[in-house]
């Protein structure tokens, strides 16, 4: 079944390609026919000899087969180069009028007018996809700066709760200052303070240990123990103003804070 369709696909195509090179289809059609079924046969007369001759007793039969399909391809294969390659010629179907070729001439030109509008569709869509992809950029741009705006619009928010004073501009530094937290040992074992700036958490220190971080924050609220300052405990609350490439250390012990081991450098 499946060597009646090749076949079938095959007669048509070389007639086509036969009409394509101006040549009657039905000599090539034939052609077709007589290359598949003849050398499919020579190939299965081939095959059998051989087999015979290798003694295959009751593999003989797959054997004349397989060399018959080699042959129907073989031959298949040549009718399709020798239509594709036909010398080109005045024939024309004989269901088209005498205007075929003039007809043919206007439809390439149609068809090459429709080419140069497809190509300028193309353009234009590729202009438009690539307004898009500017458009999407800028989106993404936007959203990120949107994204950028509330989190700091957040960070100042909380920094304002904890020094409790009207919402305003940020008051930011343009070089980093450098902190210093220093845990001193004493006070108990085992234990370790956690420490904050403005509510938000930055370590938690062993006794004989310390951490290092940077601000971009002006004012600055550190806390040890919890992230909200207890106004009636001193112990525990640092208010201070870092400078731009400041250099700040901050002494610890025991869950309190050191005030007077606190230093405050300017750049």
């Amino acid at each position: 079944m499946l060597e009646i369709i090749c076949l079938i696909w095959l007669w048509r195509v070389n007639g086509k390609h036969a009409i394509e090179r101006g040549q009657n289809p039905k000599k090539y059609r034939a052609l077709t026919l007589g290359l598949w079924f003849g050398l499919e046969f020579t190939g299965t007369f081939v095959g059998a000899w051989l087999m015979q001759l290798l003694n295959a007793g009751d593999n003989a039969f797959y054997g004349a087969y397989f060399f018959g399909i080699i042959g129907a391809a073989i031959g298949g294969f040549t009718s399709y180069w020798v239509a594709k390659k036909a010398p080109m010629g005045n024939y024309r179907p004989e269901d088209q009028p005498n205007g075929w070729n003039n007809q043919s001439g206007g439809w390439n030109q149609s068809q090459n007018g429709w080419d140069n509008q497809q190509n300028g569709w193309n353009q234009n869509q590729n202009s438009w996809d690539n307004q898009q992809n500017g458009w999407n950029q800028n989106q993404n741009g936007w959203n990120n700066q949107q994204n950028g705006w509330n989190r700091n619009q957040n960070g100042w928010d909380n920094q304002q709760n904890v020094w409790g004073q009207t919402q305003q501009e940020p008051d930011c530094l343009f070089a980093p200052a450098t902190i210093r937290i220093i845990e001193e040992e004493g006070g108990y074992t085992g234990g370790q303070d956690a420490f904050f700036l403005n509510g938000r958490p930055i370590c938690s220190l062993q006794p004989g240990s310390e951490y290092t971080f940077t601000t971009y924050a002006k004012k600055n609220v550190l806390t040890i123990g919890r992230p909200t300052p207890e106004p009636s405990d001193e112990t525990t609350v640092l208010k201070f103003i870092a400078g731009e490439k400041g250099q700040i250390e901050i002494h610890a012990c025991a869950g309190r804070l050191l005030p007077g081991k606190f230093s405050n450098y300017t750049a």
